[in-house]
């Protein structure tokens, strides 16, 4: 079994997956792509919104404008997504230090890499992959709890974030052309694994009993990933 049986067992399945804000020529903003993973930690995403709204009210739309302002006023205004004063430091170093090294979001986004990006305190492999996947548009899957809650339903336990990564990334690749044509349009590798990741979090949501699949959605998986 690979990435690729998968991600075609789940396409088989009808899930509901396309309306998640953050997938491709959805509705955010590349600057609130950026802010929303951080926003993200520890909290759902109803939050994370209510907190990018009030961001949009106080007229707050870029990197330049949010390192002018004050720590405790953007604490204020990202109360929603709670931990808010953590995030706020965090949102501010990362603004920051882009500024300084990269001197605005575009070169950012084309010239950041992983390794600069887990050195910002805050930023874990889930983040660090988040901004260089929906924000910077590279190849790589952002793997999560769900993916893993995913890979013990049948059965698979990873080591390591890496090792959970390159397992379901496997196959999706060189079967490029066969997922489009399931999909009916033409998708970029990257915006493939945006597509992957959200089928995942459908499906665990959907079947989720605590912090595991349930015994139907365990027996719906396996039937789907064993007819593929």
């Amino acid at each position: 079994m690979n990435g690729y049986e998968i991600f075609k067992a789940l396409l088989g399945l009808k899930l509901e997956y396309e309306n998640f804000d953050w997938l491709e020529n959805r509705s955010l903003s590349e600057f609130e792509i950026l802010i929303s993973i951080i926003l993200t930690q520890n909290t759902n995403w109803n939050n994370v919104l209510k907190a990018l709204n009030n961001l949009k009210e106080a007229r707050i739309s870029s990197l330049e404008l949010l390192d002018s302002l004050d720590k405790e006023k953007l604490a204020i205004l990202i109360k929603p997504s709670g931990f808010y004063n953590t995030k706020a430091k965090r949102i501010k170093e990362l603004v920051s230090a882009i500024l300084s090294e990269f001197k605005d979001l575009q070169t950012f986004k084309a010239s950041v890499d992983r390794t600069w990006l887990l050195n910002i305190k805050g930023l874990g492999f889930e983040s660090a992959d988040s901004i260089l996947n929906y924000l910077c548009k590279k190849e790589i899957l952002v793997v999560d709890a769900y993916t893993n809650r995913l890979a013990k339903a049948l059965n698979y336990e990873f080591e390591s974030y890496d090792e959970c990564r390159e397992f379901f990334e496997s196959g999706i690749e060189i079967k490029q052309d066969i997922l489009c044509e399931i999909l009916g349009k033409k998708c970029e590798l990257y915006e493939l694994y945006q597509i992957f990741h959200a089928l995942i979090l459908s499906f665990v949501k959907k079947y989720s009993k605590a912090k595991s699949i349930n015994d139907e959605g365990k027996a719906i998986l396996r039937g789907a990933v064993g007819e593929t």
